[in-house]
């Protein structure tokens, strides 16, 4: 599997998203992406909602919207 650089969205509480500092470079089914996962859902309620995790673009790739290197 190819490793990349994953973000957490962070929360959006009471409909105000709040960003989350937590940055993993490796893979998906990595143990600290699964404990972070249980920390945010361990602070879920009734008007907190976690966003999950994305996958940042790698330094150097093309970029499929201007053809420039990013």
């Amino acid at each position: 599997m190819t490793k990349v650089i994953i973000s957490c969205k962070g929360i959006q509480k009471n409909h105000h998203v709040k960003t989350c500092m937590f940055l993993h470079d490796g893979d998906w089914g990595d143990l600290e992406l699964i404990e972070h996962e249980k920390f945010h859902k361990s602070l879920l309620g009734e008007s907190i909602f976690w966003l999950g995790f994305e996958a940042l673009q790698p330094f150097g790739n093309v970029s499929s919207r201007d053809g420039k290197r990013t």
